[in-house]
């Protein structure tokens, strides 16, 4: 029996011990997958684990799922496997485990480890609780190769009670796909979070920010990736997730299409070490094939020694970066040495981004540590032009150098435009300007290109200007620095149309007046003459529908008669003949169509035509005419010019509201109206403007139905995160807004264009209109704000001046900060003399403060001074004091105790003022 009772208790110690054994070792992890090959579908599954070198259990029992129904144990399958020691009672296991999927899907990579180490806060009973992270990849030919997000920076960072935390995985993805961040909550199994998970920003753990501000947060950076608790309240260990999510862009839209999940540990210890500071150089876009060569550098408040490390894709890809020294300490302050030689294969649409990270060796407590983003686009040169060259059929043959990029580059983009326009592009801009037209694409293998113009040929007389755009391939995309102009004005070898003017409009007495040119630049020895010409009339802007030949005549000029004006478009042709043989023919001209477009009180008209020449010249504005049908709407002496339109700015259009008189339009009146067009060749001689009229149109307004209100959304930027990169003293904001219009019910769907209104002084404040935006505007910029506080609505308004009720608003606050420190040295070497709010980093710097006033004793309660600034002659909110006493007397070293408050320039009263309360140490 005793010997019963003995096996049965060493059973159940065997038992106990296996289960602590078991229980207590996995800190962090995630899991990356990488595509071996275009050619299958085998992927590298990477499961990363950061374990707590304390427990004397093995990263690797765990189980991975692959989502597609198979499963494996990770330590028996993996095909390679690493221990590294990383310090601070954390090791890295790193296993990787080739996988072969059958077939396109959307798979959820899951591994899950039991158990989590034992002690953290956040969670209950973590040492019992299943480890488990997932990542997601899609596979689908029509999307291309996917890789998941590659995370560089290990989450070991520690941190310190009451000081600000921050880390960022340094995530890139090796596609080139877009990324954003989104918080997570730490699981244990496939959908199932961890028992009676809080957050460590809850009050329960955290109860101020590092600057004394109420609530404690924490925070993920959608766009960049910095994870922000500020601030820390409890020391002990807490676990944190996150998704890093991978977009790409497909048929102008983007998509979702894979996520890894990092889950963490964060430790944090009692301290009174203060965060070291990095100072980047400015965010960088160079040309492909520049060598960056760029200093970093870096100090520590206490003088503690610092190592700066660099992450990110420019030190992963191909023609890497590298930075000098490596992973070591060095004295504060302290630099490393970037260099990056770019090449053509580091072009691309995005940013590249860069993350520096400071760590610094203080003599006891934790290390602490900051994260900084420093962003690099690489862009792709311009191409170089050869010559180009007029060819018979009147085109033109392009011809250009071979593309410095042309092994990365997909495409070669051959844009057009009517005239020239000189510009240069400015610094980083990419691709073309609006004016131009597409008009071919070519491989990277072809260097020329003839211009056909759709088969029409150029028309005569006109001037032709071109440029070139490198396009670089999807998902990483790109383009390059436009190329310079190059033009050229093809020969008028052949009659040009100048005029194509409807002068009677009717259903079948209609007249058009047809006028051409002679032939300037023929070969007249070839082509001695006399001359004679055949027009030739077809129905519609362009083509030969109903094609009729009006007969050869040696004049230049006709008028077409018997035609229905009222419904329909002609075009015309002329016919060179030399001595009756045919010898070329003209490009063709159409006449000028107006229609109308009935809107509640007013009435829009656009016109339109095909024509050879160039009807958008700045110093010809085309002319709207108006009649009533109570006069005689077919004489034209009877209408009036009630508008000149600058088309290169307003475009084809026009619309009479009554404006240019003030008599408003008069409903279920009919109103009549031609426009006449001015256009001109880039030759010399003719008489400009080439003047052309429209056929008469009428119409009345229509019912007066109001718009509705659009919705109104705030786009960014973020008050602090903006505020952050920019110098102490910046005082000029931005603010990015987007609208959607609202159709629903009885609301008018024509709309002119919308009107924003802006207060900086709340909701109940006056609103005034602050800019004008077109129809087809859904979102705006407004600039050079003197603050970030304010509130905004939107109204739309209809083609006939209708203005709707306001939108929604919306407002956003001033994110104030005010940051004191704990020490300061004043002995006259010119660094820390004086107890001022900090100014570097520019995160830290004084924002939106309207006044401080502050008293500060000494040990035993006794003043040693005040300070308050609303009562300066400067309004020095920085204090500034030097060390001495109110006599002027140095005073002795020690710690000094403060008490004050700062006042806050913000909308919400209940931030206005804010408490100064601490400590501060003079160091001699």
């Amino acid at each position: 029996m005793k010997l019963k009772l003995s096996l049965g208790f060493l059973f159940v110690y065997f038992i106990l011990g296996l289960v602590t054994v078991w229980a207590t070792h996995i800190r962090a992890g995630e899991i990356i997958a990488e595509r071996t090959s275009v050619q299958t579908l085998t992927y590298r599954i990477t499961v990363v684990g950061y374990t707590d070198t304390r427990s004397n259990v093995v990263f690797g029992p765990g189980t991975i799922n692959f989502g597609d129904g198979r499963v494996e144990q990770l330590n028996t399958q993996s095909d390679f496997s690493l221990v590294e020691s990383l310090g601070n009672q954390i090791e890295k296991n790193t296993f990787v485990i080739s996988h072969t999927f059958q077939g396109p899907g959307v798979y959820t990579i899951r591994f899950q480890e039991f158990n989590r180490n034992d002690l953290t806060l956040n969670m209950d009973n973590s040492v019992d609780t299943p480890f488990y992270v997932e990542t997601q990849i899609t596979i689908d030919p029509f999307i291309g190769v996917n890789n998941s997000p590659v995370l560089t920076i290990p989450p070991v960072d520690n941190g310190a009670v009451n000081v600000r935390y921050i880390h960022n995985p340094g995530a890139f993805d090796p596609d080139g796909d877009s990324l954003s961040y989104e918080l997570d909550i730490p699981k244990q199994a496939f959908q199932r979070p961890v028992n009676n998970y809080r957050s460590p920003a809850s009050s329960e753990f955290s109860f101020s920010q590092e600057n004394g501000a109420t609530p404690a947060f924490l925070r993920l950076d959608p766009i960049f990736g910095d994870l922000i608790w500020d601030a820390p309240g409890t020391a002990g260990q807490f676990n944190v997730a996150f998704r890093i999510v991978e977009w790409r862009k497909l048929d102008g839209k983007w998509i979702r299409i894979g996520y890894v999940v990092r889950d963490m540990q964060i430790i944090i210890e009692n301290s009174n070490n203060r965060r070291p500071e990095l100072i980047l150089p400015p965010d960088l876009c160079v040309v492909a094939g520049t060598n960056i060569q760029e200093i970093i550098q870096g100090q520590d408040p206490d003088g503690d020694p610092i190592k700066i490390e660099v992450f990110g894709e420019p030190l992963e890809i191909s023609n890497p970066a590298n930075y000098a020294p490596v992973s070591t300490f060095q004295p504060s302050p302290g630099i490393v040495n970037f260099n990056w030689q770019t090449v053509c294969n580091h072009v691309r649409a995005r940013e590249y981004d860069v993350r520096v990270r400071i760590t610094d060796q203080p003599r006891s407590g934790p290390a602490l540590v900051d994260v900084k983003t420093w962003r690099i686009k690489v862009i792709g040169p311009p191409p170089v032009w050869n010559e180009l060259e007029q060819l018979q059929g009147r085109s033109v043959e392009l011809n250009w150098n071979p593309y410095a990029c042309a092994n990365s580059a997909s495409e070669m983009q051959i844009w057009r435009r009517i005239n020239s326009d000189p510009y240069e592009p400015d610094s980083c801009e990419t691709g073309i300007r609006p004016g131009y037209e597409l008009i071919g694409t070519t491989n990277m293998q072809t260097f020329s290109f003839t211009d056909l113009n759709g088969g029409e040929g150029l028309a005569p007389g006109n001037t032709y200007c071109y440029r070139l755009v490198a396009g670089f391939p999807a998902p990483r995309s790109g383009e390059s620095i436009v190329s310079d102009e190059i033009c050229i004005t093809i020969d008028v070898d052949v009659p040009i149309i100048t005029n194509v003017s409807v002068e009677a409009t009717d259903t079948q007495d209609g007249e058009i007046f047809i006028k051409w040119t002679p032939p300037y630049d023929i070969d007249q020895t070839q082509f001695p003459g006399p001359y004679s010409y055949e027009l030739l009339r077809s129905e519609g802007f362009t083509g030969n529908q109903n094609r009729t030949s009006l007969g050869i005549t040696s004049d230049t000029l006709f008028t077409d008669t018997g035609l229905n004006t009222e419904d329909l478009v002609y075009n015309y042709r002329v016919v060179l003949l030399d001595n009756n043989t045919k010898i070329d023919t003209s490009s063709s001209a159409s006449s000028v169509r107006l229609e109308p477009t009935i809107i509640n009180e007013a009435i829009e008209l656009n016109w339109s035509f095909t024509v050879p020449w160039n009807n958008s010249v700045s110093e010809f504005k085309h002319e709207v005419y108006r009649n009533r049908t109570d006069a005689n709407a077919q004489d034209t002496d009877t209408f009036e010019l009630i508008a000149e339109v600058d088309v290169t700015t307003a475009g084809f259009t026009y619309l009479d509201d009554g404006s240019f008189n003030g008599i408003p339009l008069e409903k279920e009146l009919e109103y009549c109206y031609y426009v006449i067009t001015k256009g001109a060749y880039n030759v010399d001689g003719l008489e400009y403007p080439l003047e052309n009229k429209s056929q008469i149109i009428c119409a009345e307004p229509d019912d007066n139905r109001l718009p509705c209100p659009p919705v109104l959304t705030f786009e960014g930027p973020e008050c602090s995160a903006y505020v952050a990169e920019q110098p102490c003293n910046s005082n000029t904001y931005f603010h990015d807004l987007s609208w959607e219009p609202d159709f629903s019910g009885e609301c008018d769907d024509e709309l002119a264009g919308y009107r924003l209104y802006f207060t900086p002084d709340g909701e109940e404040g006056q609103f005034e209109l602050v800019a004008q935006l077109s129809a087809i505007q859904l979102s705006t910029r407004i600039n050079n704000l003197p603050n970030y506080r304010g509130c905004y609505y939107i109204t739309a308004i209809d083609r006939s001046g209708n203005e709707s009720e306001p939108s929604n608003i919306v407002c956003v606050d001033n994110c104030p900060n005010y940051v004191l420190p704990n020490a300061f040295t004043p002995n006259g070497d010119g660094l820390n003399d004086t107890f001022s709010a900090f100014d570097n980093p520019f995160s830290q710097c004084p924002r939106f403060v309207t006044g401080v006033e502050i008293m500060i004793v000494n040990r035993w309660g006794a003043e040693v001074f005040t300070y308050n600034s609303l009562e300066s002659n400067e309004n020095d909110i920085f204090i500034r004091w030097n060390g001495r006493d109110k006599n002027g007397n140095d005073l002795p070293a020690g710690t000094y105790f403060y008490s004050g408050k700062v006042f806050f320039d913000v909308l919400d009263p209940s931030l206005r003022e804010r408490t100064l309360k601490g400590t501060i140490q003079i160091l001699r």
